[in-house]
C-alpha cells in the first residue's frame, strides 16, 4: 500500500509540474517564482534547466532554475503556467516591494552587482572564518602535541615538557577571527539596509509657531 501511494504521489507531482512549459526564448514578459515574486524580464533564454534573463528593474543579467519558476507571462501571449492577467503597473510595483523586503533577493542582487560595501564585508567575514578554523586547529594540535610529549617523556623536575606557543597562537587567531566575522557581518548588514532604504523619502517635518486672533498654536509642515 505504501509503495502504491508513493507512486501515485510521484505521478501527481510530475503531472502538476508538466503544466508549466517554459519557452526556449522570450523577448519580454513577467516571471512568477514559486514564492510568488514577480520579475519583469527581457531577452529570456531557457537551456538545460536554467532560465537566464535581463531584469528590467535593475538592468542586471540574472538566472533561475526551472524548478523555482511557477509560471511565465509573455507580452502579447497567454500566460504559461499558473499566472493570472495583471496590470503591468501593479506588477512593477509588486516587484519593487518584493525586492526591497526579501533579504535573499537583496543578498543575491548585491553579489551580482558586486556592491563595494557588501563585498568588503563578505571578504572580511571569510577571512575571519579562516582564522577561527585555523586558530582552533592550532590550539587542538598544540594541545595534543603537548599531551603526546608528556606521555612519552614523562615529567622532569616536576614539570611536563611541552610548548604553549601553539596554544597561544591558536587562541589569538581564533579571537581575531571572531572579531573579523563580527565586523564583516556588520558591513554586509549595513549594505543590505542601505539597499532596502535607497530612494525612500525621509520624513523631516518643519514646525512653526502661529500667533493669530485664535491664539497661539503650533503648525507642522510636511
Amino acid at each position: 500500500m505504501r509503495k502504491v501511494l508513493t507512486v501515485l504521489f510521484a505521478v501527481a507531482s510530475v503531472a502538476l509540474y508538466s503544466q508549466i512549459s517554459i519557452p526556449e526564448s522570450s523577448t519580454k514578459g513577467i516571471i512568477i517564482t514559486q514564492d510568488n515574486q514577480k520579475i519583469s524580464y527581457k531577452n529570456l533564454i531557457y537551456n538545460k534547466g536554467k532560465v537566464t534573463y535581463t531584469n528590467i528593474q535593475n538592468g542586471a543579467e540574472e538566472f533561475l532554475y526551472d524548478n523555482s519558476v511557477k509560471g511565465i507571462q509573455e507580452d502579447g501571449k497567454s500566460g504559461v503556467g499558473l499566472i493570472p492577467e495583471e496590470n503591468p503597473g501593479e506588477t512593477t510595483k509588486s516587484t519593487e516591494i518584493s525586492k526591497l523586503t526579501s533579504k535573499r533577493y537583496i543578498k543575491d542582487y548585491l553579489l551580482q552587482q558586486k556592491d563595494p560595501l557588501y563585498m568588503k564585508g563578505r571578504t572580511v567575514n571569510n577571512i575571519g572564518t579562516v582564522l577561527v578554523i585555523g586558530g582552533a586547529a592550532s590550539f587542538v594540535i598544540g594541545g595534543l602535541s603537548n599531551l603526546s610529549k608528556a606521555d612519552s617523556n614523562g615529567v622532569k623536575d616536576g614539570e611536563a615538557k611541552g610548548s604553549s606557543v601553539p596554544l597561544i597562537i591558536g587562541l589569538i587567531g581564533a579571537g581575531a577571527g571572531v572579531v573579523l566575522k563580527l565586523v564583516g557581518h556588520s558591513q554586509m548588514k549595513d549594505a543590505m539596509d542601505h539597499y532596502s532604504t535607497a530612494g525612500v523619502r525621509k520624513f523631516n517635518p518643519d514646525y512653526y509657531v502661529l500667533n493669530d486672533r485664535n491664539g497661539v498654536g503650533l503648525m507642522m509642515k510636511f
